[in-house]
């Protein structure tokens, strides 16, 4: 199967339902399909192999949770709202990857901060949201300039 439809998903959910909301492999598949074919929209094509991997199972993942709050009786159109589910689940991976990417690179800026540089000791734990705190505090500060 290349393309899920409704008439596919409509069949997996009632059995889903049925069984007191246990995912059939079928619908796992339609869940990882969708994903799939969504990640390679022009919104996400730039991203790298291992970063759309992960977008797309934590997609699946976020299908699995939220799937047992679509109704069959008020839509007839599961394929949409599991498509949402994944360009959400997408958009808030990206955010949080670019978040922890900006901390990362904050500390290794600001290093100097940690007063660490001559002696290093692995086995000492480091607050990195001082540095990204002091770094946000700096950007407001030339901002007001």
């Amino acid at each position: 199967m290349k393309y899920i439809k409704n008439k596919d998903l409509i069949p997996e959910l009632k059995k889903m339902k049925e069984n007191n909301g246990i995912i059939s492999e079928e619908l796992a598949k339609m869940f990882y399909l969708i994903a799939r074919n969504l990640s390679k929209k022009s919104n996400f094509v730039g991203y790298s192999r291992s970063w759309k991997n992960d977008m797309i199972q934590e997609a699946v993942f976020t299908c699995v949770k939220y799937i047992k709050n679509f109704d069959l009786e008020k839509s007839k159109n599961p394929f949409a709202y599991i498509t949402t589910i994944c360009s959400h689940s997408f958009i808030a991976f990206i955010k949080k990857q670019k978040r922890h990417s900006y901390i990362k690179d904050t500390c290794y800026k600001e290093i100097s901060k940690l007063k660490e540089t001559e002696n290093i000791n692995l086995n000492k734990s480091i607050d990195y949201t001082l540095l990204v705190k002091d770094k946000i505090a700096m950007k407001k500060m030339e901002k007001m300039k």
